[in-house]
């Protein structure tokens, strides 16, 4: 093998393993989060929730007491993918941020939303699923 053949053989080796090496350190971005809203008021007590992102519309969903709504995606590359949603219950309503970079530190791939009386509870997954509760903006009763 000549000296040029062994530095382009040399230069392709070294390309192949940075890129493998940056594929691994940058899998967990590509992997799919899940958000799962659930309606954890009392029983006969039904939520009403829209959720969307810049890129996605969910539609409305109207959740009796026990049921979820859920959606898997994919985190953009920059890591700006958000969702919101807007919740309305007899109780009060208001829209969340339900997945952003604050919400990610919190719960990582998987975030789990308990709308309770008092406003919906974030299941910290990254803190021993202790709930993070934000009260309602607008106070029905």
């Amino acid at each position: 093998m000549t000296p040029k053949q062994q530095l382009q053989y040399l230069s392709i080796l070294l390309l192949t393993i940075t890129t493998t090496s940056q594929a691994r350190r940058h899998q967990k971005l590509l992997d799919d989060t899940t958000v799962k809203v659930q309606n954890d008021i009392n029983e006969g007590e039904s939520v009403s929730v829209h959720c969307y992102s810049s890129e996605d519309d969910l539609g409305t969903h109207h959740l009796s007491y026990g049921s979820a709504i859920h959606w898997n995606f994919q985190v953009n590359v920059w890591r700006t993918t958000k969702f919101w949603c807007d919740f309305s219950t007899k109780r009060g309503s208001g829209n969340y941020g339900v997945y952003t970079r604050k919400v990610h530190v919190r719960c990582g791939y998987v975030c789990v939303w308990m709308i309770r009386a008092g406003g919906p509870c974030l299941l910290q997954t990254n803190y021993h699923n202790q709930p993070w509760c934000q009260s309602w903006k607008s106070r029905s009763i």
